[in-house]
């Protein structure tokens, strides 16, 4: 073969492969030809392992960058297959029995099987507490109570700071996450010719800020879905001197994939554009930290995986940028002096608290608060590894019954929500798992789990068999 002919012969893609045996164990492995590999399987001639096992069926395939990628997916594949092997070993140890003593504070697990935390979550009763608590200060003292509810502001503002590892005066209280990331897409010197990069799958509250900004003629570049995934190569290959800032999930609401924010941020930081994360689908079972992934802007609601009540969120914004973000809404709060009522003076707060323009939702702070409470007392790093744990037994579960699992397998690569889609339609499924009051979501073309560290194995278990009998 020629030169020439050589450099045009495309590289043999190489896939990551599942089969499913007669006996419903599960084999793993790599290959350039699929089919030929699964006829290899079916003619006995593959594998010792599925020799006394005939016939396979192909359960799951994932295509790869390269050989060395589909090595580490088909180890990444085979430690969660041991893990859940291990787990079944050691079912009802003590770590089962710490996160399950928390299920009283939900009372929802009383009559609901609820997973659908990347939804709306159930809030706690330490969250009810503390709300009613302000409910009957507000109702039997008004505002008698103020110096201690601005003690109470200024206590939770340094506990969400804590929870991204950012000072109190970088932390603002918004509405939402689309309130936050509208303060940044309004709030920028856009100049015509400048563009921005976002995910073509994002969720669209971080799709529509950027989108409103067309009108100044601002170039919005869409970052392609690698088969639900995200490649740094992408995102790279769309940067130019022109680009202003990246805006990027933490966590995919669709298919719970998870980008790498440090390898991110670094690549933004070098190229000095702004870096800005929605973190509604992280923040609170994934360890934050702005400063360690080099992130400029953050936002996030509290009523997902933070526990807490809607129409309250946190706001990050690094401290060197607040004063180069013009707030797209002013008030009395926003200025310096914002108690001098008779000699107003329009001179703007230098920090992250130029972003609250007046009154504040104290009861949605209050209950946040209490949430972040609960959090901090089970231990973020805690959480992550039981809601990883759980994803995982989502995915046997899913793959032991011919389902394909559209969030990527590997741990480092999924937050707390698992997509799987099969022989149903995923509306009418979650519709009927409702009328079983089993709490789940349609996304992504399949059915979405998202449980998290209050819930159980068994849970899990009742939620496939439902949706077993429901399929048939």
């Amino acid at each position: 073969m020629g030169a020439a002919k050589k450099r045009k012969k495309k590289a043999a893609a190489w896939l990551l492969y599942v089969l499913k045996c007669r006996d419903n164990t599960l084999y793993t492995g790599i290959t350039t030809d699929l089919q030929r590999r699964v006829q290899q399987h079916n003619d006995g001639t593959a594998s010792r392992y599925t020799r006394s096992r005939l016939p396979v069926k192909l359960l799951f395939s994932e295509p790869c960058r390269n050989r060395s990628q589909a090595l580490k997916k088909e180890y990444a594949m085979k430690q969660l297959s041991r893990k859940g092997k291990k787990r079944k070993r050691t079912s009802g140890t003590m770590d089962n029995k710490f996160f399950e003593a928390y299920r009283h504070e939900f009372p929802v697990t009383g009559k609901y099987l609820y997973l659908d935390h990347a939804g709306v979550a159930p809030m706690s009763l330490r969250v009810r507490t503390a709300v009613e608590k302000f409910l009957a200060e507000a109702t039997e003292g008004g505002s008698f109570h103020y110096p201690a509810w601005a003690q109470q502001v200024m206590e939770i503002r340094q506990a969400c700071a804590r929870l991204v590892n950012a000072g109190p005066d970088e932390i603002a209280f918004v509405k939402n996450t689309s309130h936050g990331l509208s303060i940044v897409a309004q709030g920028l010197d856009w100049r015509p010719g400048d563009n921005v990069l976002i995910y073509e799958k994002e969720f669209p509250a971080n799709i529509y800020p950027w989108l409103n900004l067309r009108s100044n003629g601002v170039e919005v570049r869409i970052i392609p879905s690698q088969d639900g995934r995200i490649d740094m190569i992408d995102i790279e290959r769309l940067m130019d001197t022109r680009t202003r800032l990246l805006a990027m999930s933490s966590v995919q609401f669709s298919n719970g994939f998870r980008i790498d924010l440090k390898k991110v941020g670094a690549l933004c930081r070098e190229k000095q554009i702004h870096f800005c994360v929605d973190a509604i689908q992280s923040l609170g079972i994934i360890p934050m930290d702005v400063k360690d992934c080099h992130i400029d802007f953050l936002s996030a609601d509290a009523h997902k995986w933070l526990l807490g009540p809607e129409g309250i969120g946190i706001f990050y914004c690094r401290k060197e940028l607040a004063g180069q973000l013009s707030p797209p809404l002013i008030g009395w709060k926003s200025v310096q002096n914002e108690f001098e009522f008779d000699r107003p003076e329009l001179l703007l707060k230098t920090n992250a608290l130029r972003f609250e323009e007046g009154s504040m939702n104290l009861m949605g702070i209050v209950g946040l608060g209490a949430a972040l409470d609960l959090l901090f007392e089970v231990g973020i790093e805690h959480i992550e590894k039981r809601v990883l744990d759980l994803g995982d037994l989502i995915m046997q579960e899913a793959m032991k019954r011919s389902y394909r699992v559209l969030t990527p397998n590997a741990r480092h690569e999924r937050g707390g929500n698992i997509t799987f889609s099969g022989d149903f339609d995923p509306a009418k499924m979650r519709d009927a798992l409702r009328g079983k009051k089993i709490m789940v979501n349609a996304r992504g073309g399949g059915i979405r789990v998202s449980p998290h560290f209050y819930n159980t194995g068994e849970e899990i278990a009742g939620l496939f068999n439902a949706v077993e009998r429901l399929a048939r």
